[in-house]
């Protein structure tokens, strides 16, 4: 939102919205340093008083009931006071709108400036679904994805249902109730979908599409997940991030590649490059991918441009990926994820698709830890079904019959209850590293 009174004059500076730990909250909070800021009665309880402490706020204000420390976003919009809320104007600038945070799975959270030249470009990107589609999102607010596809919903008129969080039986219900033909997915959800044990008892008739982004999605996931949803006609993916203003690529037509990503948006110029000699690769060559273009946003505030860019502008994104002959794109994985045994590079999201066929097997997630001999070894966070029981060996011996051997779980299988995600549902490894108490002994 964009205002122009003395009270809040330039909040789109300095807001974000706040879904966060307390020390993740006041590490971004002393990024952007917000002057004003806009609550949810359940976000002023949480966080209020750690941002108190900083010093930093001119204004709160809170969605319902005014509270003590805070000015009721209600009474600011009552008939008397609306009059003088006006939006704000750019002049034709290209301004700064909002500051939306990286995921910080590679590292701390950093504020990416995301301008009105941005935001503008992407309501002319090719939607997903048509404007009379009833659309389920569980996405969170305070992640680029979940705000993008609220933007892109309002501005064409769309029916969306969103969900604080992924509740199996609840979501089902909201699907039978609302008739709901669209989902917006992050794989992990649509994994569990895929094997749910209770998905039969609810009519999901309605589902027509589903639409995953966040992480690559593997394709026996999308058989299974539409053996599932006997109308599902289609299970599309998308490819992006903050920096790119949501969607870098994405299936327009509905009739996508098995595995792929779709294609080049509108706003979007893509090179795929070597990463160690930096030369552009053509098709079928996978590289770092690298952005340029009007999505592309004004860099991350307070830090300089530096290594983030090369010396034409392209944003180095640091994931693996490749283009075939027709210009559909394949994720290979993040350069920084991968795992380097001895001379060969592993990818996790592979190992997490083969793990993912073993039917005790819930969820998973995999990272590599050190080792002095090969550099990194493949190790296996494993969620197990309800009353599935599986040993360790079980799960070796099954991935050593589907992978080449430097790619077996030579780090080990650790069973845990839940797979540490971020809000866009992307996989945490440096959790998953840091459970590790003692390095698991090499099955070199």
């Amino acid at each position: 939102m964009l205002f122009e009174k003395n009270i809040i004059k330039n909040i789109y500076f300095k807001t974000y919205i706040l879904c966060l730990f307390p020390d993740e909250l006041i590490h971004t909070a002393n990024i952007s340093k917000p002057k004003h800021c806009f609550f949810s009665t359940t976000a002023h309880k949480v966080h209020y008083e750690t941002l108190k402490k900083l010093n930093i706020l001119q204004n709160v204000f809170v969605f319902g009931k005014t509270t003590e420390e805070g000015i009721s976003f209600d009474d600011l919009f009552s008939e008397e006071a609306k009059k003088d809320v006006l939006p704000a104007d750019h002049q034709g600038k290209v301004q700064t709108s909002l500051i939306l945070y990286s995921s910080g799975t590679t590292g701390l959270p950093k504020g990416a400036k995301i301008t009105n030249q941005n935001l503008i470009t992407t309501l002319f990107q090719k939607q997903i679904t048509s404007n009379d589609s009833t659309l389920l999102t569980v996405t969170p607010w305070c992640n680029t994805y979940g705000i993008m596809t609220m933007k892109d919903g309002l501005s064409y008129g769309r029916t969306i249902i969103f969900l604080e969080r992924f509740e199996e039986t609840m979501y089902l219900q909201v699907i039978q109730k609302y008739k709901v033909k669209a989902l917006v997915v992050a794989p992990p959800t649509l994994i569990v979908m895929s094997k749910s044990s209770v998905l039969d008892m609810y009519d999901v008739s309605s589902v027509e599409l589903m639409h995953s982004g966040g992480a690559p999605l593997d394709s026996d996931v999308i058989t299974l997940v539409k053996s599932r949803f006997k109308n599902l006609h289609h299970v599309t993916q998308g490819y992006g991030m903050t920096e790119a203003t949501g969607i870098i690529c994405r299936d327009i037509d509905l009739y996508p590649k098995q595995g792929s990503v779709g294609k080049v948006l509108e706003g979007i110029t893509v090179k795929v490059v070597d990463a160690q000699t930096r030369k552009i690769l053509g098709p079928n060559h996978a590289g770092e991918v690298c952005v340029k273009g009007l999505a592309l946003f004004d860099g991350y505030i307070g830090k300089e441009r530096g290594d983030d860019f090369d010396e034409e502008g392209f944003f180095k994104t640091g994931d693996v990926a490749y283009y075939d002959n027709e210009g559909f794109f394949f994720i290979v994985d993040r350069i920084k994820e991968l795992i380097k045994y001895k001379a060969w590079q592993v990818s996790p999201s592979e190992l997490e698709a083969v793990l993912l066929l073993h039917p005790s097997v819930k969820d998973v997630g995999v990272t590599g830890i050190p080792d002095p001999t090969a550099g990194e070894l493949p190790v296996a966070f494993i969620v197990k079904k309800p009353g599935a029981f599986v040993t360790e060996k079980e799960i070796f011996d099954f991935v050593a019959t589907k992978v080449s051997p430097w790619k077996r779980l030579r780090g080990g299988v650790i069973f845990i209850e839940e797979i540490p995600k971020t809000g866009s549902g992307k996989i945490l490894r440096r959790q998953l590293r840091a459970m590790i108490q003692k390095k698991p002994s090499s099955k070199l």
